[in-house]
């Protein structure tokens, strides 16, 4: 669902002056900035020179008009940021970057741990040139500068963080192996925390006039979602079944006569309200479904009791029934239905980016909304080195001459 581009001016947006280094590949950086980018920090993403973000090269890919490959994947992650391309390795190269630092406010990156240190540029360097400089780093294990771990230098992607958190026992059904979640959920929490964390380090800057480094590790991010099994097994010492919430039925997908849909009973008011939807008060007088662990217990004569109330309504029904009342309820969509849902519709969360190769692309929206502030443009994310001379020249006031010398030594 397209919306209408930003019209307010970049002064109304809550980062608007704010400037960003992104040093970045495919999906926890990426959002992090993005997310930076939407409320009007200026974010220009440093790439190499040969290919830029790892995440341009992956399939599925289109071909633009100049024959330049186009990923879907980079599309998702990267709207309103400058592209500036810069070869760190050369020693020019590193020169520019730490002129580019000393003027930024905030930098990410989520190269592996220890590679910004191995390069000069790591927190210790840029804090020494800039003191007010917020420097997050993302990775799957965490930095040794902050809180050393064992395992630093393993490499990680997203489904290491899923499956080393105790996440992807959760969705599986009983007997079943561990399953992947099916989406970047670990590297999306990072990004998340990195906002998070790099708005918590501008807001103490803001008080002692000095910057922070914000560490988050995909390890981390995933062992605070799975919060609820932690507790338990503290308590219990026994693992929660999987696929099931661990303290409370009936709380999950249920079957009505045309298709699925969710219940979520939480504490003993909902309890009610959902007998009373059910036409069954009897239900809270029997022993086995006094509480949520009870009924948790007993879920196989609980469901026996609810089976035939659904079999009876369509999805439909069912879910107006129980929304009437006050139980949280809802269809199961799929990922079409999400193009047709009034909710998404009026609330943004369908973006439209018109890509030269791609054509109109719907990709997700930003789900933080403030009071006063437009929502934020849908701009294009930048091909390889779009903005290079225009940053070099608005952030340093570098001069053709020197652009045309860092081009000619294949600097930039």
């Amino acid at each position: 669902m397209p919306i209408p581009s930003d019209t307010g001016s970049s002064a109304e947006r809550p980062l608007a002056g704010v400037r960003v280094l992104a040093i970045e590949n495919f999906v926890a950086g990426p959002f992090a900035s993005m997310w930076l980018a939407d409320a009007g920090a200026e974010v220009v993403k440093i790439e190499r020179r040969d290919g830029g973000d790892f995440s341009r090269a992956l399939t599925p890919t289109r071909t633009d008009d100049e024959g330049r490959d186009r990923s879907l994947a980079f599309l998702r992650t990267n709207r309103n940021k400058k592209s500036v391309t810069l070869d760190l390795k050369h020693a020019e190269g590193k020169r520019v970057f730490k002129e580019l630092a000393a003027q930024a406010d905030v930098l990410i990156e989520n190269l592996r741990p220890g590679v910004m240190d191995e390069l000069g540029l790591g927190w210790p360097v840029l804090s020494a040139l800039n003191p007010r400089l917020v420097y997050v780093a993302i990775s799957g294990f965490g930095h040794d500068d902050i809180l050393p771990s064992p395992y630093t230098q393993r490499p990680a992607f997203d489904i290491v963080g899923q499956a080393m958190s105790g996440l992807m026992h959760r969705a599986e059904r009983e007997h079943d192996r561990p399953v992947y979640l099916g989406f970047s959920l670990a590297d999306i929490e990072a990004g998340i925390l990195g906002a998070y964390g790099a708005m918590l380090a501008l807001f103490q800057r803001h008080v002692t006039g000095k910057g922070k480094m914000v560490d988050i590790s995909l390890y981390d991010a995933c062992v605070a979602l799975n919060e609820v099994s932690v507790a338990m097994y503290s308590a219990t010492r026994k693992p929660a079944k999987p696929g099931v919430h661990p303290v409370t039925a009936p709380f999950g997908t249920y079957r009505a006569s045309d298709g699925d849909i969710v219940i979520a009973v939480v504490g003993e008011p909902t309890w009610e309200r959902f007998c009373i939807a059910l036409g069954r008060r009897d239900l809270l007088e029997d022993e086995r479904f006094k509480d949520g662990i009870s009924r948790r217990r007993n879920i196989e004569a609980l469901d026996a009791n609810i089976a035939p109330w659904l079999s009876a309504r369509t999805r439909e029904e069912a879910v107006d029934a129980l929304t009437a009342v006050g139980v949280p309820a809802s269809l199961v969509n799929t990922e079409a239905d999400l193009f047709d849902c009034p909710h998404v519709a009026a609330r943004n969360m369908i973006l439209t980016l018109n890509d030269p190769a791609w054509g109109p692309v719907q990709v997700a929206g930003n789900p933080v909304k403030l009071s006063g502030v437009p929502e934020a443009a849908t701009g294009l994310p930048p091909t390889l080195g779009e903005h290079t001379d225009d940053v070099l020249r608005q952030w340093l006031g570098t001069s053709d001459e020197r652009i045309a010398a860092l081009r000619g030594s294949r600097v930039i």
